[in-house]
């Protein structure tokens, strides 16, 4: 199978998939049809019994710049069609990686951005280079997050309160002490790490492998994680409804919103 918007491999003999975005020239910014391939690519991996481990990564400059907001690419209007919208094409699917049964790893480089750092962080693993830049800017557009609240979970309370209440970023350094990644590699070394990493889990015992993941899943939804997920992505949909969300998205300047997010963030700037 191919795809428009990834790139596909699987070396059986070491029991590894690599799933990548790729949309350099969008730097990765995620669309309908990406998230329809991700779906595919996904659950293709999760079915072949030789793939042991997948390796989630970004083609190009950087990992993603989060959802893509271009004018081309059409977002429902009425709250209806997004609540539809959302729960199909983005909740769902991101749940759905969460709880996929094979160990995920995330290799992040340059920009994270908002629905590419929820995607990065769903994964079991996440392996970031140097330069990785770590950012949830949604408060700015008016809304509520992303669909999925997932700092808390890996940063704690404080500082996702803190990231959320001012869509500031992480450096890798500040990431990795705040627990948000595993490991911070040298750019020129991260293809390498995160191989390594694969290579060491596809080692073991995969269905005690994916025991563990659930079990640990399972911890953490006897926390509360999955139900807080539902009550937040309610919060996030209701947000988008607000004078704030339609004032912050540029709902009415769709033509250049790159000019327009750059003259609406000036103030944020320190």
């Amino acid at each position: 199978m191919t795809y428009e918007t990834l790139l596909y491999k699987e070396s059986i003999d070491e029991g590894i998939a690599w799933i990548t975005m790729n949309r350099p020239q969008k730097r990765n910014a995620i669309n309908k049809k990406m998230i329809v391939e991700m779906g595919e690519a996904f659950r293709k991996a999760e079915k072949n019994n030789d793939i042991r481990v997948i390796i989630f990564n970004g083609e190009g400059s950087c990992f993603s710049a989060g959802h893509d907001l271009s004018v081309e690419e059409h977002y429902p209007n009425t709250s209806e069609e997004r609540i539809q919208w959302e729960r199909k094409y983005y909740f769902d699917e991101i749940m759905y990686l969460r709880n996929i049964r094979k160990p995920l790893i995330s290799q992040v480089h340059s920009y994270c951005i908002a629905a590419g750092l929820v995607l990065a962080l769903m994964a079991d693993i996440v392996i970031a280079a140097d330069d990785a830049v770590f950012n949830d800017p949604v408060i700015r557009m008016g809304a509520n997050s992303q669909e999925v609240m997932i700092l808390p979970w890996v940063v704690g309370e404080k500082k996702a309160k803190e990231l959320l209440f001012t869509g500031d970023s992480l450096t890798a350094a500040e990431a990795l002490q705040f627990g948000m990644v595993n490991k911070v590699v040298p750019r020129e070394e991260l293809d390498s790490a995160v191989y390594e990493m694969a290579k060491r889990v596809a080692m073991m015992p995969p269905i005690a492998v994916s025991l563990v993941k659930e079990s640990i899943n399972n911890t953490l939804d006897n926390m509360g994680y999955t139900n807080s997920m539902k009550m937040h992505f309610a919060s996030h949909l209701l947000s988008h409804s607000t004078e704030e969300a339609r004032q912050g998205m540029g709902t009415d300047k769709r033509g250049n919103l790159k000019k327009y997010f750059a003259e609406r963030d000036k103030s944020f700037k320190s």
